[in-house]
Parts: structure tokens; sequence; C-alpha cells
């Protein structure tokens, strides 16, 4: 119900009218206003919920024709026979007073049904307004049909959508608003269905997903529709709410394909943890495994790969087999929010990281190896020393090779690159299996864990210089070299002092070089 003002304009050449309809009671929410004028010349434009009331119909002029408010004639019962026909026909309601003194008793009755009359239409004028206003503040499409499926009334929305004025379209049908063939209509492979009347016959709302063919291309429309039903039960036509889900269906189909360009193994959890969606790349990492979907992330995690989760580097990888080869997965998560900021979900992905860790291996060794002979650098040295620490015996040789700065000088350091490399081969043939560094330009160390006396010690170094001498003298640019080795050897019960072995084996080589090169000096002992 609405609140309003029912306006009521009086022809008369007196107020008497006026007084005596002012003690009429205004229907409920409503008041009136009354004005009295003495022609029909005077009343000017007239504002909604009017009325006008000619008291006596010479009164009346052709300016009242004009008017689309309600009139009334009020006159004497004998004055109606020689009334003007269109004044009659135009005329809403004729009050007929027995003589020519209006008798309130009966005039208050006439007036208070055309009071009645005049709060029912504004009433149902207003519902109307607000009715097509909300309609056409909707986003979606909305329209009322008849049974013979005419439209009646759409929104803004509707009128959009098919280009064309809802004068257009009023009590036209579904080929003409949309400009669909009849025989497409039939057909119905491209344009909604005649769901009206299931509508109609089940008497309930229905909800239909329907391809629409517009002028801007297909369009899916999520469409409620239900029936209209008089108060005696007649159906007399339906009613429709299609909300356009074309661009959603697009984004998530664009998504859908996002996740299955991606070259993770893709998975999306609801707020409770439980898997509603994966990829293809999921299905080829897990499908040998217990399906995922509506498991539990967890549960599902713990029972197909407890055992394969290991920690590193502060985050869990998986190790599993695909397709006879084991790869590892690294699997990280995101929140999934609403527009409240509040989590609904997350989304998680498994990368495989099988490449990384081999390039992560080659670059440790890559780090803890010289370039130019292959051998283990000073750095791979310090990673195996807790190794080493374990064997009851530990023998350091320092090695150098005499003269190789004159090479340099005369002949490049291509050449000297030569010796570096003959020097390193003869070192790991002759002691295999024990740990070979180069430790500087042209030294290099040699870690033996073999128990041996300084006898057999001295012997290993020397057929190692010897074998080095060898092969520099099968080189004519190389034929002046030779190495010299120092030696420092220590025992587990003494414990180790690395710092130490490799300053004694260092003096120990510095020893063995005063004395010409070609030779060997084991630390503590004369040289032989």
């Amino acid at each position: 119900m609405y609140y309003g003002l029912l306006h009521i304009y009086i022809i008369s050449q007196s107020s008497e009218l006026e007084r005596m309809l002012s003690r009429s009671e205004p229907p409920e929410f409503f008041n009136f206003e009354f004005q009295t004028f003495p022609s029909p010349y005077d009343l000017g434009t007239l504002p909604p919920d009017s009325a006008v009331i000619v008291d006596g119909l010479d009164n009346t002029s052709d300016t009242l024709l004009s008017y689309d408010k309600k009139l009334v004639l009020l006159t004497d019962a004998g004055s109606l026979e020689d009334a003007d026909e269109a004044l009659l026909f135009r005329a809403d309601a004729l009050w007929a007073m027995p003589d020519v003194v209006p008798d309130e008793r009966l005039l208050m009755a006439y007036f208070g049904a055309l009071a009645r009359q005049m709060k029912s239409d504004s009433d149902f004028r207003k519902q109307c307004i607000c009715l097509e206003t909300a309609a056409d503040s909707l986003p979606d499409l909305v329209w009322f049909k008849d049974v013979e499926g005419a439209y009646h009334m759409v929104n803004d929305a509707f009128c959009r959508a098919v280009e064309k004025t809802k004068e257009e379209i009023f009590r036209r049908g579904l080929c003409y608003a949309w400009d669909v063939p009849e025989e497409e209509r039939k057909s119905g492979e491209y344009v909604c269905l005649d769901s009206e009347e299931v509508v109609m016959e089940t008497r309930k709302t229905c909800l239909f997903d329907e391809k629409i063919k517009t002028k801007s291309g297909m369009r899916l429309f999520r469409t409620y529709r239900s029936p209209l039903i008089d108060r005696d039960g007649t159906v007399f036509g339906t009613c429709g709410i299609a909300h356009d889900v074309t661009e959603s269906k697009n984004v998530r189909g664009e998504m859908e394909g996002i996740l299955e360009s991606l070259p993770y193994a893709v998975f999306i959890k609801d707020q409770n943890g439980v898997i509603i969606s994966v990829n293809n790349y999921f299905n080829k990492y897990f499908g040998s495994f217990e399906p995922a979907l509506g498991k539990n992330f967890n549960e599902w995690k713990k029972r197909c790969f407890d055992g394969a989760v290991i920690r590193s580097a502060g985050h869990e990888e998986l190790r599993i087999n695909v397709g006879g080869e084991e790869r590892v997965l690294v699997c990280g998560e995101e929140p999934l929010m609403d527009v409240f900021s509040e989590q609904i979900g997350s989304i998680g992905l498994f990368r495989d990281v099988t490449y990384e860790r081999h390039l992560d291996r080659q670059s440790r060794e890559l780090h803890n190896t010289d370039f130019l002979t292959g051998l283990d650098n000073m750095r791979s040295l310090t990673a195996r020393l807790g190794e080493l620490r374990q064997a009851d015996q530990l023998t350091f040789i320092a090695f150098d090779i005499d003269r190789l700065t004159d090479v340099n000088e005369k002949s490049g350091y291509v050449i000297g690159d030569e010796a570096l490399i003959i020097a390193a081969q003869t070192l790991r043939s002759c002691f295999w299996g024990e740990t070979i560094l180069r430790s500087g330009a042209d030294k290099f160390i040699a870690v033996c864990t073999e128990q041996a006396d300084e006898k057999l010690v001295r012997h290993r170094i020397e057929k190692a210089l010897e074998n080095a001498s060898r092969s520099f003298a099968a080189h004519d640019r190389l034929s002046n070299l030779s190495m010299s080795a120092g030696a420092a050897i220590a025992f587990k019960s003494d414990g180790y002092d690395i710092d130490r072995l490799m300053r004694d084996s260092a003096s120990a080589l510095l020893e063995a070089k005063s004395y010409g090169g070609g030779s060997c000096v084991i630390y503590g002992e004369e040289i032989i």
C-alpha cells in the first residue's frame, strides 16, 4: 500500500458541493484535496489521482473531453435525457439526483465509491510502475506472456537483447521478437524450447538452459519460468527471468583450457579439503593410483604416497614412478577467496622438478670439479672430510709440476694445459679409488685412505713421478717437465688435524722441490 493524495476538482457556481464532500472519510493511507472552479476552462493541467466533478450539465464543455482523468457528471435524472451523447460516453460516472438539490446521503455514497475506485486505480498504477521499474533495473531478461505465447511485458534488458522496443514486442511472439524463422523454432536447435507449455502443465517454476540465436551470435541463458495462476486456479500465462551465462561459461571454458594447458598436475579443493576438480596432467601422473576426485586431499595423499614423500630444502618432494621412470614432484597450494575475502577452497599443483634436480646435481658436480682436468677441486674436499675421517689412516700427498712456468712462457698456456691434463691422468691411474684433487694452478693433492707404511707410500709416489716423467717426455715441448711430491701421514688413533696434514704435506713438497724437482719427501724424514 502507498500513501497518496486524491485531487478532487469541482466545477460549480457555489462551494456547497465541496463543503458536503469534504466531510467524507478518505480511504486508508490517502487524503483528499478539494478545489472548486466556476468554469472548466480554469482547471489547467491535472496531476495523477485526479477527478473532475461537474455540478450540472450546463457547466460542461468540450474542454472536459480532452482530460484523461476521471469525469463525474452530477445532475438530476431528468436532465440526462437531453445530455450530449459524447459527454455521456466520456463520463466515468453519472450521479443522478432525484431533484435539482443533491441528496447528501446519496451524494456521500456516490463519492465513497469514487474514492475507493480512485484509490484502487492509484494502487494499481503504482504497483505497475514498481514492477516495471524493478524489471528494468535487473540486468537479466524479464518477460510476461499470455497462454498463446505473446509477450505482454518485457524489460529493458530484453529489448537490448532483441534490439526492439517494448511497443514493437507487445503482443508479439517469440519468432518476431528474436527474428527466428518458424521452421527453425520448431527444430529447437538454436533457440529456446517451447518450455512455457511444460511450465503451464506442471504449474510450478522450472529451470532451463536454453540456447538463443541473437543478432550478436549464440547466447546461453539460464532461465527460470513460472506459471501465472489466477485466483480461481486458471493459468493465464507465464513469466520468465533469463540470466545470460554465456560469458561465465566462456570464462569457465577458458579457465579449464588454461588449466589443461599448464604443464603441471593441477587440483582444486573445496573448503573441506575435498578434491573437486583435476586436469589431464594430474591424471597423467596419478592415473595409476586411487582416484582422487571426491576424496579428502590429505587422506588421499597419505594412502597413496605414504613413504614416498620426503622433506628437501624446507619443502615436501614426492617421488613416484610414472611410465617406468622416477619423477620428482613438488606440491604447492594457494587459497581461493570469495568476494568477501573468505576462503572457499584452494588450488594446488604438483610441479615436476625431475630435470631441475638433475641440473642441480650437475651444477654441484661442476661446482666441485676442475673444468680442465675433470678432477675434484678443493670445495669437494670440504664436502668429503666427514667420510675421510672414518679411515684408520690418512695420507695427504701434495704434487707440483716442476718448471711448468717456463713452458707457459715459451710455448703458451695451451701447451701448459696439456701438461696439467697429463699430470691429472697419471695421478688418477696411479691412485685409483683414492681422492685426487687439483688444488691450485700446477698443484695437486692425493688423499689416500689405504693403510700403508712410509716405505709403501714412498714407493707409490715414486712410481707416479716416474710415470709422469715418461708421459711428459712423449711430448716434445713437455719433455723437460717432471713432478715433485710431499707427503704427510696421520692415524685415526692420534686424531686427525686436517689443516696440519695440509701444511705438513705442503712443507714436504717445498723441501722436495728444493732438490731440483722429480723428488719425493715424506714429512719428518730425509729425502731418499
